[in-house]
C-alpha cells in the first residue's frame, strides 16, 4: 500500500522526490508473496527498451510469506531466502547495471491486528515477522547489497507502555500495514540508504531531465539545452 497518498505512501513520496529526475515504476501487489513475485517478475518489468535505464530496484517482501503454515500466502523460510536470491539474480539480468536495495518487512503488531480480525482469522505472529526480517538481512549480506532494516527501525522506536497495542499503532495501521508515520519512516530510511550507498541517485543532487522554466530564455534555448535541434 505504499502508493496510497492518504497514508503518505512511501512509493508516492519517492515518486515526488524524484519528479522530473527519474520515473518511479511501482510493482507492488497486495497479498503477494516471494514465490508469486519470482514467477511473474519477467512479465511485470518495464518495457524492454527501458530495461537498460533502470537505475534502482527496491524489494520489500516477507510480510505475507510469514503467514502461518497452512495459509495461502505462507512460504517456508528456506524457500523465501532462495526466492530473494532468484529475484535479485533476475533483476541483474532484466535490469543490468541497476542498484538493488532489500527491505525487511515491518514488525507485526499482534494486539493491533487482533482488533481487526476474528480469532480464527489470526494468520501470523510477531515472531514470524522477526524471522523473515532476519532472512532478508542474511540474504542482503550474502549478496553484498544494502539492507533497509525497517523491522528494527520500528521496533526500536515503539513504546509498549503507550496505548493499547504495544505501541505498534504509532507506525502500523492494522498491525500489518504501515500507516502515515510508518510510511514516513520507511521513506526516510530509503533516502538515507540511497544517499549513503548510491550518492549519484540522491534526488536532491540530481538535475531535472527537462530544465526549469527559469533556466531557458525561449524555445530554441530549451531545445539546445536538451540537445535537440531547434
Amino acid at each position: 500500500r505504499g502508493a496510497e497518498v492518504d497514508r503518505r505512501g512511501w512509493t508516492a513520496q519517492l515518486a515526488q522526490a524524484y519528479a522530473r529526475r527519474l520515473d518511479l515504476v511501482n510493482r507492488g501487489f497486495g497479498g503477494f508473496n516471494s514465490r508469486w513475485l519470482r514467477a511473474i517478475l519477467p512479465a511485470i518489468m518495464p518495457a524492454r527498451d527501458v530495461h537498460s535505464r533502470v537505475r534502482l530496484a527496491t524489494v520489500l517482501l516477507g510480510a505475507n510469506d510469514a503467514q502461518f503454515a497452512g495459509f495461502k500466502c505462507h512460504v517456508p523460510l528456506d524457500e523465501f531466502r532462495d526466492n530473494l536470491r532468484a529475484i535479485a539474480a533476475a533483476l541483474g539480468v532484466l535490469a543490468p547495471g541497476a542498484y538493488l536495495l532489500l527491505v525487511t518487512p515491518p514488525p507485526f503488531g499482534e494486539k493491533l491486528y487482533a482488533r481487526f480480525k476474528s480469532p480464527d482469522e489470526i494468520d501470523r505472529g510477531h515472531a514470524g515477522s522477526a524471522a523473515y526480517a532476519q532472512a532478508v538481512r542474511q540474504v542482503a549480506a550474502e549478496l553484498h547489497v544494502p539492507c533497509v532494516d525497517l523491522w528494527s527501525a520500528i521496533d526500536a522506536r515503539i513504546d509498549p507502555a503507550v496505548g493499547q497495542d504495544d505501541g505498534y499503532d504509532h507506525f502500523l495501521h492494522d498491525g500489518l500495514h504501515l500507516n502515515a508515520n510508518g510510511n514516513d519512516l520507511l521513506f526516510a530510511l530509503l533516502t538515507d540508504a540511497i544517499k549513503s550507498n548510491f550518492p549519484e541517485l540522491d534526488p536532491d543532487a540530481m538535475p531535472f531531465v527537462v530544465p526549469s522554466f527559469r533556466d531557458f530564455d525561449n524555445t530554441d534555448h530549451l531545445l539546445r539545452m536538451l540537445g535537440s535541434p531547434p
